[in-house]
């Protein structure tokens, strides 16, 4: 029996991992970026020239095989230098997709004009500076990611075999990795239902001894959760109890030559005569087998029920308990949306976003839709169909935008909306002109349009919604300039008792999201009035919350609009274009609701309930705002302290998870 049951777990050992990684996915997921209190570069400047001369060196060598890749420019009197770190695992094709996406999109759009900046993604790493960093240790910025569910069991092995693979194992084999690559990966068995996953990887361009030194302190960061990661522009280390990377990077050392052993004894009779009294190999083989298969048999179903569930959870169906033959009714025919669109032009493109790019088209009855394409290749753009089919088409509210239909036809994925002729609100807010066109009684009245579609996602619909992505490019406005909250792809569904929830996953845009659902994955309805609050400041001051910097004054819009309300000098956030001609009253109501639905605690942060009812009536008395609790970002670890963990997304476009929910 003791042979048995070693050899199932051999067996378990050996297959279970494998099994979890057929259902693991590779993500691309932006992790952090960092370009505060760095000098700036002006438009059209000898630096701007050679950055962009330095992002095409690197987007064109991102099929390095070494995933590694530095350049410099120095034409002129300013010298930029730069390069991007892959994760070891990955191929050129996800390499250079990363990369790409860093040095045209993000970068640029996160830090416009810096000289110095650094990007992180699951799969890579992109750093720019004024001043050549190549082959140095550099401590900082630090970003710290932890899972906040602590292990089960025995949590001194778990310390003993973490630290045994991460140091003796992972840091020792990537800091031998030579000069072309320092990177290794490594699992061990925690129980016989867990598996501990390890990866660590520093910069090519480091010594040995400094890879090791800084995959060593960046181990002694971590703590007894389920996960957590640890980055620093030189180096990255990494755990989890699921596997999050190609389990083909595992090298495993070739087992020791078996040594000769001499041929066994002929038995005597004597010996003979006892084989009943013992299991012979046909009777073990005979009883394993059928196990062995049994399980690979059950570890399937599980694996299948996982990722329909899985499935089931990134969709929220099982939340609404129906899926596409509830909604038959509102499916297009691929070939009338074709026709709307002229084939999908690039004339009649409105917009893109996150999962898709949304065409303006016209049907044959003369009706005006907006039709947004998705990608079956992307989970995002899936799991935002069929969430916003199942969960928009029984929502109805004059400031919701109405799901007309959708089409779901071989590789096309495809939903119809009302034509809403002007776009989004930050296609007014954040453009210098177009934000002339927003005088105060419009800023108002999208206000109160806003606040009137959260009340009733929270209070009045027949679902209890959670938004969980309400931003400035997720409003829309209608002719009248009314609002109207688009984009459910992210919401989730709460039962008419429940108050709070949990997710492993964050999801949601940098800058909107509270901190204790960014740091912890709490979340509840106090969620969207924290987003509510950041939107309210925006639209006041004509600023993105994001990208606000205010030269001593403040980390973000927050900080600063509460720093001028507690100087009493708050009318120094209001947009200039709409001061000399604004009511005071209501801006400063809508400040003071603002700043409350922005307070750390979610306590102490109004319902839309009565949010809504203050913006109706003056009646009403508010509590004086305390410090808002704001998103912090990495380089603020140092002021946090550094036992001070944050799990975070810190991207400027939404974030969907890519685990159950």
């Amino acid at each position: 029996m003791t042979k048995e049951i070693n050899l199932f777990s051999v067996f378990f050992s050996i297959y279970f991992p494998i099994i979890l990684s057929l259902i693991s996915k590779s993500t691309n997921a932006q992790i952090s970026f960092d370009c505060s209190n760095t000098t700036m570069f002006a438009n059209n400047s000898q630096y701007q020239t050679n950055l962009n001369t330095v992002f095409r060196y690197l987007t064109s060598n991102a099929t390095n095989p070494n995933g590694y890749h530095q350049a410099v420019s120095r034409t002129g009197n300013a010298t930029v230098y730069g390069h991007f770190l892959c994760r070891g695992d990955q191929n050129t094709t996800s390499c250079q997709t990363c990369i790409t996406t860093a040095t045209t999109t993000d970068l640029p759009t996160h830090c416009p004009n810096r000289k110095v900046a650094i990007i992180w993604y699951d799969n890579c790493m992109v750093r720019y500076s004024n001043q050549s960093f190549f082959g140095q240790r550099d401590s900082s910025p630090v970003v710290s990611l932890v899972n906040t569910n602590s292990v089960t069991g025995n949590t001194t092995r778990f310390s003993e075999l973490l630290g045994d693979m991460m140091n003796n194992d992972i840091a020792v084999r990537a800091a031998s990795g030579g000069s072309q690559k320092k990177f290794a990966t490594a699992f061990v068995n925690y129980t016989i239902f867990q598996t501990l996953y390890g990866l660590g990887q520093c910069t090519p361009d480091l010594s040995p001894s400094d890879c090791n030194s800084c995959l060593e302190f960046g181990i002694g960061q971590f703590g007894v959760n389920q996960g957590a990661q640890y980055l620093q522009p030189s180096f990255a280390v990494h755990y989890e109890m699921v596997p999050f990377f190609n389990l083909s990077s595992i090298v495993r050392a070739a087992p020791p030559p078996q040594p000769l052993l001499p041929p066994p004894p002929r038995q005597s009779p004597a010996t003979n005569s006892n084989r009943g009294n013992r299991i012979s190999t046909t009777v073990i083989v005979a009883i394993v087998v059928p196990i062995a298969v049994s399980t690979v048999v059950a570890l399937l179903v599980i694996c299948i029920c996982c990722a329909k569930n899985k499935k089931t959870n990134n969709y929220e169906v099982a939340e609404t308990g129906e899926d596409f033959t509830t909604v038959e009714s509102l499916q297009y025919d691929l070939a009338t949306l074709r026709s709307a669109t002229n084939n999908f032009s690039i004339e009649n493109k409105l917009g893109e976003g996150g999962f898709g790019i949304v065409y303006k088209g016209t049907l044959s009855n003369g009706k005006m839709i907006a039709v947004k394409k998705l990608s079956i290749n992307s989970s995002q753009g899936l799991q935002e169909f069929k969430n916003e089919i199942l969960l928009v088409a029984k929502l109805q509210h004059r400031n919701l935008v109405r799901l007309l239909g959708f089409c779901f036809k071989g590789k096309e994925l495809l939903l119809v909306y009302e034509y809403v002729p002007n776009k989004s609100l930050d296609n007014f807010l954040y453009d210098p002109e177009s934000q002339r066109l927003l005088d105060w009684a419009t800023r108002y009245k999208i206000i109160r349009g806003i606040a009137r579609g959260m009340l009733y996602l929270h209070h009045d619909s027949q679902l209890r919604v959670i938004h969980r992505d309400l931003k400035a490019s997720n409003v829309l406005l209608d002719v009248d300039m009314n609002a109207k909250i688009s984009d459910f792809g992210m919401a989730k569904l709460f039962v008419m008792d429940q108050s709070q929830g949990n997710t492993s996953r964050v999801v949601g845009t940098y800058g909107y999201m509270a901190p204790e659902y960014a740091m912890n994955g709490q979340f509840s309805n106090k969620l969207d009035v924290y987003s509510f609050g950041v939107l309210v400041l925006e639209i006041i001051s004509g600023q993105r919350n994001s990208t606000f910097y205010q030269s001593g004054e403040a980390e973000d819009l927050l900080c600063y609009a509460w720093k001028q309300w507690r100087q009493g000098t708050p009318f120094e956030i209001v947009d200039p274009t709409i001061r000399d001609s604004c009511s005071m009253d209501e801006v400063m109501r809508c400040i003071h609701i603002g700043l409350l639905c922005v307070q750390e605690s979610a306590d102490e942060r109004p319902t839309m309930a009565t949010t809504m009812l203050t913006l109706d009536s003056y009646s009403v008395t508010l509590q004086v705002p305390e410090a808002p609790g704001f998103f912090i970002k990495s380089k603020a670890l140092n002021e946090v302290g550094s036992n001070q963990s944050a799990f975070w997304s810190v991207n400027d476009v939404s974030i969907t998870e890519l685990g159950p929910r």
